[in-house]
């Protein structure tokens, strides 16, 4: 089988370079209050993205794994040209992104005594997040499913963490992918192909969907992301006329704030019955009848409001 070559030219920012930009200087000993050796590192943006930019790049991300899964289904049909071709989509999107992603200018210095090193690299974002409310069936489940076939277990053992093939659950964690990983993976999967090993290729595919997938999983905020559905649905609701499915949804919304508020601290429980405070009298106004045009308006501008304090809520 082939070697991996990464198709960046730039290195991916890892974890260790991000950790280390929490700090302005890393002492290497804590038992002195005058270092022997001390490191700081530096993290500059070189090129960042708007907001329109930032939801592209999540689309073209989320669409490499639709044509990484459409590769798997040729393979299993031994179809060649079109199992190539989803390939060559895929990198296709992987070159995209490898031009748009945001990149850092990181700077480190190291001191000890009169000797001093530094060092400038500029390092690029591995990980894109996924945006996939267009095609989340899609994007999702052969990712859970992939994952659930690597593993023995349904998830890793102690973690408090939902069943691998739960797709509602999965759906509402934060799915991102490893775009360095993703061209590897295509690339190798496009030799072993043109050589005729459907096989390898499949390797390669499920690799992308197991290990170049990650999902960031709080249970904390799953009902948070339950609230924000509710009311996003409730100003639906209410702007078509329907004030009775939105009383229904609002109480919804009002019962999984309950079960946030227990769950996020005390400081952020007082905002979040504050805000359920709000929620009921809206409810109770809708019920009193006044459902005149400039009524609804005026609720579903109210509920716009409850969302927006919800999603700052997200970590």
């Amino acid at each position: 089988m082939s070697t991996l070559v990464t198709p960046l030219k730039i290195k991916p920012l890892c974890g260790a370079v991000l950790a280390a930009a929490l700090f302005a200087s890393l002492p290497a000993s804590a038992e002195s209050d005058k270092a022997r050796i001390v490191a700081e590192t530096d993290i500059k943006p070189v090129a960042t993205l708007s907001a329109q930019e930032s939801q592209a790049m999540s689309l073209a991300a989320g669409r490499i794994l639709l044509h990484t899964d459409d590769a798997r289904i040729a393979i299993s049909l031994e179809d060649k040209d079109t199992a190539l071709g989803e390939i060559e989509q895929g990198l296709t999107l992987v070159k995209l992104i490898e031009t748009t992603i945001p990149k850092y200018k990181v700077t480190t210095t190291i001191r000890t005594g009169d000797t001093t090193y530094t060092d400038e690299e500029e390092v690029s974002k591995r990980f894109v997040q996924v945006f996939n409310e267009q095609y989340i069936q899609d994007v999702i489940a052969p990712v859970v499913q992939a994952k659930a076939d690597s593993l023995k277990h349904p998830g890793p053992e102690g973690g408090d963490v939902p069943a691998i093939a739960d797709y509602a659950i999965w759906s509402q964690s934060t799915m991102k992918l490893n775009i360095a990983l993703a061209g590897d993976a295509l690339t190798l999967a496009r030799e072993e192909l043109q050589k005729g090993h459907f096989d390898n290729a499949d390797v390669a595919l499920a690799l992308l969907q197991t290990e170049g997938v990650v999902f960031e999983y709080s249970a904390v905020e799953l009902p948070l992301t339950e609230a924000a559905d509710d009311l996003k649905l409730a100003q639906l609701e209410v702007s078509e006329g329907k004030t009775d499915q939105a009383q229904a949804t609002l109480k919804r919304a009002y019962d999984n704030l309950k079960k946030y508020e227990a769950i996020s601290g005390e400081s952020r429980a007082k905002e979040v019955r504050q805000l359920n405070k709000e929620i009921n009298k809206l409810s109770q106004s809708l019920a009193k009848g006044d459902h005149s045009e400039s009524a609804l308006e005026k609720a579903g501008k109210e509920i716009s409001s409850y969302w927006d304090r919800v999603v700052n809520w997200f970590k």
